[in-house]
């Protein structure tokens, strides 16, 4: 998962981090609302997580703007408030959840693969290009029928649309898409990456996943 993190108690925000990065996902952090605002701008999350009390922009006017400006991507709010009139303006704004401080590691993780469930099940299908991803049946619908994937494609390419235009390389790719916490002594990604082109490229001969020599792959689709 590539996860945001903008919580500006530097002990916390630094121990989600390595908590997050040793179980195999990415985790950005900054340490004020306007910098999560801009993060958000630039890169797709799989999840946000925010402290409802941080300079700049709280968590709660983050929220509220992101949600303003159709901005769907999950959203968690860390607070140290127990008014249960605070948790309900959380989720009255568009938080997905709220967790309240102090908290386990172990609780957050679990918060989040209910939040991703649920919003899973509301979004379909991502589209891109000619083609859109099937969620649900895990197979690529375009022009001329449907394409079957296997699991590793599925999911390499699920990360690839949530990151198009942004370069990967294989260990980032191992790490976020797979949950692989180590580079594998085989070519895995280059294969997954050889059977997605000749799935995806054969209908309109329009190259979607790029080789950058030296640095690693790019995924583009208008």
């Amino acid at each position: 998962m590539e996860i945001l993190i903008a919580e500006d108690e530097k002990p916390i925000a630094d121990s989600l981090k390595k908590n997050f990065s040793a179980e195999g996902h990415h985790a950005m952090v900054v340490y004020d609302g306007k910098a999560a605002i801009n993060a958000v701008s630039k890169i797709q999350f799989d999840v946000i997580i925010l402290d409802w009390r941080m300079p700049e922009l709280t968590g709660y006017e983050v929220c509220a703007r992101l949600r303003k400006e159709g901005n769907n991507t999950p959203v968690i709010l860390l607070t140290a408030l127990h008014d249960i009139s605070n948790k309900v303006e959380a989720l009255n704004i568009g938080a997905d959840d709220y967790i309240t401080k102090p908290f386990s590691f172990e609780e957050l993780i679990a918060r989040i693969k209910a939040v991703l469930r649920r919003y899973n099940n509301n979004t379909a299908a991502l589209p891109f290009g000619n083609y859109s991803l099937n969620l649900i049946e895990r197979t690529v619908d375009g022009s001329k029928g449907t394409v079957k994937l296997s699991e590793r494609e599925f999911e390499l390419l699920r990360f690839f649309i949530l990151n198009k235009g942004i370069i990967m390389n294989k260990e980032t790719i191992c790490k976020q898409a797979w949950g692989i916490k180590f580079l594998p002594m085989t070519n895995i990604v280059e294969v997954t990456i050889k059977n997605l082109r000749k799935k995806l490229e054969s209908e309109n001969q329009k190259k979607i996943i790029k080789s950058i020599y030296g640095e690693g792959y790019i995924f583009f689709a208008d």
